[in-house]
């Protein structure tokens, strides 16, 4: 295993953090500026957190009209049967 600060920025790249955030980090790190770097996690921490939260609003949004279209949509052929039968009556 690496030393810390490597982790560190290794874990911030490995979650799409962009490199200058990551290396201020792992320079935090190594400069014994804790606050510092854990600012840097805890923020990212929040952006993922945020991003997931918004897929799970669009994941729900998707399974909702999933929903409805089972029990909305009605295939072509017995909406046209109905209208024949409706016709003939």
């Amino acid at each position: 295993m690496g030393d810390l600060s490597e982790d560190l920025e290794r874990c911030l790249c490995d979650c799409a953090c962009d490199e200058a955030r990551a290396a201020k980090a792992r320079c935090s790190c190594e400069e014994g500026r804790v606050r510092e770097a854990k600012r840097v996690l805890l923020s990212e921490r929040q952006r993922l957190l945020d991003e997931l939260h918004a897929n799970q609003r669009g994941i729900d949004a998707i399974d909702h009209m999933l929903h409805r279209v089972s029990c909305e949509c009605v295939p072509r052929r017995a909406s046209a049967k109905s209208g024949e039968e409706a016709s003939h009556e």
